[in-house]
Parts: C-alpha cells; sequence; structure tokens
C-alpha cells in the first residue's frame, strides 16, 4: 500500500497474518496441555514453562479469533477455540465464581485473587470470540463475567473499577487506575457488539464519563494514571508521570464512543490527549512515541516499547479521520515507520517487547505475562480500517 511521505506503510491486515500470528501458530500453541505457551524467546524457544496468566490466555484467543475474522488460516479459529477451553476448564474459579489470574502450564490454580483487568480481558476475548465463531455459550460466559464486574469489582462509594478482589470477593485493593479502566471500556465495547441492541451502551458511556470527570489534568490536559479509592491522583516516586501509551489509548476509545453517539466532551478530551502526546511523547528525531514523561516536560522514560506504538497508531489515524489534522497523520506515519525498522523482527517474526530510543533492540523477548499477539494484531486491524476510510475519502 503507497501512502503520502518518506515511509511506506505496508498492507497492515496482510502484517498481522503473515508476519505476527504464524509465529504464534508455530510457537505459541500449548499442543500438551492446550491454552498458550506464556513466555517465548525472540527465535519461540520456551524460556519459562512454569504458568499461564489470564491476560496473555485471553489475549491469544482474541487475537486468533481475530486473525480468522480477517482472512488468516481457517484453523486459527479453532486454536481460538481450543483457548477458550482451557480457559472455561482451569482458568474458572468454581467456589466463588469468576476467573483466576494464573495457573500452572498443566492448568492447576497458582495465583487466585479476582483482579479486575483480567476479567475485563476475559469480557473481551469470549465476546469477539463468540461474536466471530457464533459461539453463544462463549458470549454467556462474556455477559456474566461483565456481570460479575458490576457486582464485585465496581465501587458504589466512589464509582469506578477497583483493581482487585480476594478469591471470595471481598474488596483487596480498591485503587483506581486508568489503564484498567480502559480495557474495561475495550470490554464492554466489544460485548455490547456481540449482543446487539446497545444494551450495554449505558455501561460504555459511564466509564469514559469517570475518565473525564476523574482523569484528565485540566492543566496540562492529558490524562493521569494512578489514583487512590477517593479518586485522588497518587504521585509516583513523589512526581506525576505521564504515560503516553494510556493518552493514546484512551483518546481512541473516547472517539470511538463519540463517533456512535456525537458525545462532544469526549471528542474534545481526545483531542487534548492525542495533542499532549504529540508535544511532549512522539519523538520527532527517530519516530516512535517514548514511554513516560514528568507532567508538562520532556519525556524522561525513552524507551520504546511495542503496545505504546500500536495504541498510537490506532489513535493519530481516528484522530485524522475525526479532526482532519495533518499533523496525526504525520505522527502516525512517524510511528509506523518506526515499528517497521525496528520493531518487528524480519528474521523471526513478530515484535520485540522494546528498543531504546534510537531504535536499538532492548528487549526482545516475543512472549511474556503481558505480552502476547493482541497489540499488534487489534493494531493492525483497526489502523487497515482507517487507513481504507482515509484513502476512501481522499
Amino acid at each position: 500500500m503507497s501512502t503520502r511521505g518518506e515511509d511506506q506503510i505496508p498492507d497492515l491486515r496482510d502484517h498481522a497474518l503473515t508476519c505476527v500470528l504464524p509465529f504464534w501458530e508455530r510457537y505459541g500453541i500449548d499442543r500438551d496441555h492446550g491454552g498458550f505457551i506464556t513466555h517465548l524467546a525472540r527465535d519461540g524457544r520456551i524460556t519459562d514453562a512454569s504458568q499461564k496468566f489470564l491476560v496473555g490466555q485471553t489475549r491469544m484467543i482474541y487475537s486468533f479469533a481475530t486473525g480468522a475474522e480477517l482472512g488468516g488460516q481457517p484453523e486459527w479459529l479453532t486454536m481460538a477455540d481450543q483457548g477458550v477451553d482451557f480457559l472455561l476448564r482451569h482458568f474458572r474459579d468454581f467456589e466463588h465464581d469468576g476467573w483466576f489470574w494464573s495457573t500452572s502450564r498443566e492448568g492447576r490454580p497458582m495465583d487466585t485473587m479476582k483482579r479486575a483487568y483480567g476479567h475485563a480481558f476475559a469480557t473481551y476475548a469470549l465476546a469477539e470470540y463468540a461474536r466471530i465463531a457464533g459461539d453463544s455459550s462463549a458470549l454467556a460466559a462474556a455477559t456474566h463475567t461483565w456481570s460479575l464486574m458490576s457486582k464485585y469489582l465496581w465501587d458504589p462509594d466512589n464509582d469506578g473499577v477497583i483493581e482487585a478482589c480476594t478469591p471470595a470477593w471481598e474488596p483487596a485493593d480498591k485503587s483506581h487506575t486508568m489503564g484498567t479502566h480502559l480495557h474495561a471500556l475495550e470490554a464492554v465495547l466489544a460485548l455490547n457488539e456481540a449482543v446487539g441492541g446497545n444494551r450495554f451502551w449505558s455501561h460504555a458511556r459511564s466509564i469514559c464519563d469517570l475518565l473525564v470527570a476523574h482523569a484528565v489534568d485540566t492543566q496540562h490536559q492529558c490524562g493521569l494514571d494512578e489514583f487512590s479509592p477517593d479518586w485522588r491522583c497518587k504521585p509516583e516516586r513523589g512526581r506525576t508521570l505521564v504515560n503516553y501509551g494510556h493518552n493514546l489509548e484512551a483518546a481512541w476509545l473516547l472517539l470511538r464512543v463519540h463517533r456512535q453517539e456525537d458525545a462532544p466532551t469526549y471528542r474534545d478530551t481526545a483531542r487534548q490527549f492525542l495533542d499532549y502526546s504529540l508535544r511532549f511523547g512522539l519523538d520527532a528525531t527517530h519516530g516512535g512515541v517514548f514511554s513516560h514523561g514528568p507532567l508538562g516536560e520532556t519525556a524522561t522514560v525513552r524507551e520504546k516499547i511495542w503496545w505504546v506504538q500500536c495504541e498510537g497508531a490506532a489513535a493519530f489515524l481516528l484522530g485524522y479521520l475525526e479532526f482532519g489534522d495533518r499533523r496525526y497523520w504525520e505522527a502516525f506515519r512517524r510511528v509506523a515507520g518506526f515499528c517497521q525498522r525496528y520493531l518487528h523482527d524480519a528474521e523471526h517474526g513478530e515484535w520485540y517487547a522494546s528498543t531504546d530510543e534510537d531504535g536499538t533492540p532492548r528487549q526482545m523477548d516475543k512472549g511474556s505475562e503481558w505480552k502476547a499477539a493482541y497489540h499488534v494484531v487489534q493494531a493492525c486491524r483497526y489502523a487497515q480500517e482507517y487507513l481504507s476510510q482515509i484513502h476512501a475519502d481522499a
């Protein structure tokens, strides 16, 4: 695909289907016990076979189901299906309900805490799998998981998603984070689409309203990350650090909701987050987006993390579609070019976890407790959709 600018952006759908998911098909399927391998080295070797995590398992269910929907290998839906089977058999808490955070490779429960972050991803993956595969039982599981989040992981006093409960659903961490709210929003948007009829749309609006009300630093017009139970910002090591990836992710999700129902407050907040990330997060020299920086100051954590670039690609493109601001197009081009040159591993496939500021590989593992195919596949899915719309409108 040809685009304006010095960096030629490849067909991103094709990138997901030929450069990312084949790596996971080759190395990431646990053919002995079911589910997906967690820790993989650059070349696909297993580096730690001791645990599987709720986030990693659900992210791979999403990735293979989405790959199949995008026109990839038909058997990828079967790979997602076996992941759902492992999830339902081994991660589900049959005594107290909900999902464990981690199991052994064989499926024995290990960390049995109920974490909102993991339940959001269980909702998201099961809803997307159900929609793509037409699986009513998976959709019922997704709907039930969201009902558990609403009942146990929502703070009735201060509103918002709390971080964690004990295995028996007693509140254990009532603090709030932007990241968990973003993934809860992502999950309920997918569930709303899978169920149809806007049954869960008000839930999505509630999360957006909380983000706008509590997570915005009005002086610097950016999003903040860590909060006490009553939504007071919690500085990190005495300083408030801005997470550019979460600002970009929030902008993307707020714009998605706005484009469904014309919500100017969400639109305006999204633009503030985009502009802040452009000013302080985007690397004008090498391309890509830095990790963190102090409020209103130059980035100090200048590592380029894979998921931050993924959020930036989708957010800047949707921002360009919404506002027609050429700066967002150029930002997308610089992020996509950086990923193409430095994060994608042309030799072994998939992406490195991070690079230094100049693109030198820093963390080369392909799979970890947090890293799976999900971020890249999701970014390719939506960015290709937005590019198609941009070219259709040209």
